[in-house]
C-alpha cells in the first residue's frame, strides 16, 4: 500500500530542515527596546529583548497557506490563549508546535525540573486554551537569532532557534499545569 499525499507540503516543516523555526501568528506583539512590536512589523537587524538580553534579529521567515490547503488539516490551525492562560495581558494566538517555557515549585515538585519548554498544543483543552480554525489564509511569522533564545510574545515566554528539545511526559506536563492553576502559581517564575 502507497502512502497518499493530500496536500502539496506540511503544515510545519520537518525538524532540522531550514525552514524550521518557530511561528507566531500576526499581531502577535513581541518585547523590543522601543516597547511591544507587532511580529509582521519587524526587520531583519531590528532589536528584540530576550532572556539574555537584547538581540538582533539575523532572520525572518513568513509561512502561508491557502484555505483550500488548510481546511482539513486541523494540526496547522493555531491555538487561542485567552487573557491570563499563560500569563498573556491579551488574548493571543500561536502555532502549535510554538514552545514555551513553564516553571515554578509546582511544576519542579510533580516533574523533577525548575523549567520546562512544551509545545503549545500539549495544553489544548487546559485553561482555555482551544485550537481556532481559522477564517482566511493561514499566515505565521517566524523569526531567527542565529542562537537558541527565549522571547517574550504578549508577556509569553517562548523559545526561538531551540534545535532538539528535552522531551518529558506529556501528562505529567498537563497535570503539573493544572496544579499550578489550581494553586495560583504564575506559569513562567521571574
Amino acid at each position: 500500500m502507497s502512502d497518499v499525499k493530500l496536500f502539496s507540503h506540511d503544515a510545519f516543516p520537518i525538524a532540522g530542515s531550514p525552514e524550521t523555526i518557530p511561528r507566531f501568528v500576526p499581531g502577535t506583539r513581541l518585547s523590543t527596546p522601543d516597547g511591544p512590536c507587532g511580529i509582521e512589523m519587524l526587520a531583519v537587524g531590528d532589536t528584540v529583548i530576550t532572556r539574555a538580553g537584547p538581540m538582533r534579529i539575523a532572520r525572518l521567515g513568513e509561512m502561508r497557506k491557502s484555505r483550500a490547503d488548510w481546511t482539513f488539516d486541523r494540526s496547522a490551525w493555531p491555538v487561542r490563549i485567552p487573557v491570563g492562560s499563560l500569563g498573556n495581558s491579551r488574548p493571543m494566538r500561536l502555532s502549535p508546535d510554538q514552545r514555551i517555557l513553564l516553571s515554578g515549585e509546582t511544576l519542579a515538585r510533580i516533574c523533577g525540573v525548575a523549567e520546562v519548554s512544551v509545545p503549545v498544543r500539549d495544553l489544548i483543552g487546559l485553561r482555555g486554551l482551544i485550537v481556532e480554525r481559522p477564517l482566511a489564509d493561514l499566515r505565521y511569522h517566524g523569526l531567527s537569532f542565529g542562537l537558541p533564545a527565549v522571547v517574550e510574545a504578549e508577556g509569553v515566554p517562548c523559545e526561538v532557534d531551540t534545535g532538539e528539545a528535552a522531551t518529558l511526559d506529556r501528562d505529567l506536563v498537563r497535570a503539573a499545569f493544572q496544579a499550578m492553576h489550581a494553586v495560583g502559581e504564575p506559569v513562567m517564575k521571574r
